[in-house]
């Protein structure tokens, strides 16, 4: 009996190895970041290949002892040439678009000799022990219940509108990612295409007719994009709140090196918003865009000449949904919390001040850097997010907390700007959040509905060494013309105007295919804005 469970247990063994060298020889390859998963995870993948050893179904057991290997083929494949990880929406794309996909394939080849090289060895391999291995505990019916698992997310996902595999996930293998978004795509968007009742064409969207190209060096030394998390202009005294939240924020509104305004999200939770702005997108190209990376800003941060860095005080887990979106391939330098600051304890009171002492050695170097630091900012719990010294207001309820956390912000900002200050080097500062927050307006407390406190966030720019950018600033900024000005400062010419608001601009619910519902807004001739429609 022992020799009999060796042999499964040597079998499963070998195909989870060669599944996770696969991921990960070619991650180090391409020099993307790699995340690790945790235990329990690796288990529990562990434990599903170790099952598939029981199928007495021969060609059915080695095609699930290869699942997840043969999916990352596709993967890849894609993050070879997108520099992201495959979306939903894109197997819809698979169909619609085939002749454009088979065009491109035909002239890049070369995106998948080292995807297919990096399968058909652990394949071969596995194929050559599978072979001489005699499985001596079998069941056809562990087969069945394999074939039934596969077909179960779907059905899940179509009648209880689960959302697993919307989005890719870093704490999840490359190849499960595939399965997921395949679940995601055939038991939501295409049952939704079906009827006729998806959201809007997106050869409609401006942005997908967006064009870029190098047309100068660019004049900054340094763009350090500052991401921040919840916050609102409604509770900053820069924005005419009667608190005094941002003392030293409110000091600056007269300098001619420093600009703010209210900005308009593209979305009103994080991933769809970092998925958006990060890739020059909005509404229903939102995806597409995120899921090709054509117009990724690190991307083109790293084609005009600059290092590349996305420092985050958030942790793994928390960024598993927002790694994705920021085509990791293009990346030199990729830092989560455990990086920055592995002496916090509790992940949500991590101080957006340790981003600063890292800052600080970047600003000191020669290299031309494109830099974010990404905030937990006032994210909640909001009882958790300021320090001692700034909690100026009395710690006893929600919006004492959340002003503290803004002091927090300001006195944030206040570090940054010495360090920055005292660098001869040009360096632009671009702050925005990434959605808004309600304090109890009309009721709405946090984020996530399509109401003005979710999407309406603050804009701040300031210029060291140089002058500001150049134009009349709108009254209101969108997530996507900050994407336009960043691919601007770094260089590039677009056939799009950066301060020129478009005209059909949307905001996503929490959902990246606009399940979860989208605000179409209008722009005034005098800069304001109107709700148009909400779908």
């Amino acid at each position: 009996m022992f020799k009999k469970i060796r042999t499964h247990l040597v079998l499963g063994l070998a195909f989870f190895v060669m599944t996770l060298a696969q991921q990960y020889l070619f991650y180090s390859m391409k020099d993307i970041p790699i995340v690790w998963l945790t235990f329990g995870k690796y288990l529990a993948t562990f434990g599903f290949i170790l099952l598939a050893t029981f199928i007495k179904q021969t060609g059915l057991r080695y095609l699930f002892l290869s699942f997840v290997l043969l999916l990352n083929f596709f993967q890849m494949a894609h993050l070879s040439y997108y520099g992201t990880q495959i979306l939903p929406s894109e197997f819809f794309l698979l169909f619609t678009q085939a002749h454009e996909m088979w065009g491109t394939l035909l002239v890049e080849l070369h995106h998948i000799w080292i995807p297919l090289l990096f399968t058909v060895i652990p394949l071969s391999l596995g194929f050559l022990l599978f072979r001489r291995t005699k499985i001596l505990y079998a069941s056809k019916w562990i087969g069945v219940l394999f074939c039934l698992y596969f077909i179960y997310n779907p059905i899940r996902t179509m009648v209880t509108g689960n959302t697993w595999g919307r989005q890719p996930s870093t704490r999840e293998l490359a190849g499960m990612n595939v399965y997921l978004a395949f679940s995601y795509f055939s038991g939501k968007i295409l049952p939704h295409k079906l009827m006729k009742s998806a959201n809007g064409a997106a050869s409609t969207n401006s942005s997908l007719d967006l064009k870029l190209e190098p047309a100068r060096k660019a004049e900054w030394d340094k763009i350090v994009v500052i991401m921040g998390e919840s916050l609102t202009p409604h509770h900053m005294e820069l924005f005419g709140y009667q608190r005094p939240t941002t003392p030293f924020l409110t000091s600056l509104k007269n300098d001619p090196r420093f600009f703010h305004t209210t900005g308009i999200s593209g979305g009103v939770s994080t991933d769809i918003a970092v998925a958006f702005v990060f890739n020059m997108g909005y509404g229903a190209a939102g995806s597409i865009k995120a899921a090709k990376g054509q117009h990724c800003l690190f991307k083109l941060a790293k084609a005009q000449g600059y290092t590349t860095r996305f420092l985050s005080i958030q942790s793994a887990q928390q960024l598993r949904y927002i790694a994705p979106y920021i085509c990791s391939a293009s990346l030199d330098d990729y830092r989560t919390l455990e990086d920055l600051s592995p002496q916090t304890i509790d992940h949500q009171a991590a101080l957006d001040r340790d981003l600063l002492p890292h800052l600080k050695d970047l600003v000191a170097s020669n290299e031309r850097e494109f830099i974010v630091l990404h905030q937990r900012g006032s994210h909640g719990p909001w009882a958790l997010r300021s320090s001692k010294e700034s909690q100026i207001f009395p710690h006893d309820g929600p919006v004492n907390y959340y002003d503290n956390s803004v002091v927090e912000f300001d006195r944030f900002m206040k570090e940054f700007h010495g360090i920055v200050s005292a660098s001869p080097k040009k360096i632009l500062m671009l702050y925005f959040s990434d959605h808004g927050e309600g304090l109890g307006e009309n009721g709405q407390w946090g984020h996530g509905t399509l109401v003005p406190s979710s999407f309406e966030i603050p804009v701040m720019m300031m210029a060291y060494n140089h002058k500001l950018p150049a134009g009349t600033m709108p009254k209101y900024m969108t997530h996507y013309n900050l994407s336009l000005l960043l691919a601007q400062e770094l260089g590039l010419k677009s056939n799009q105007e950066p301060l020129k608001l478009v005209n059909d601009y949307v905001i996503f619910g929490n959902d990246i295919d606009g399940f979860a519902g989208q605000l179409n807004i209008q722009f005034e001739a005098d800069g304001s804005y109107q709700i148009k429609s909400m779908n």
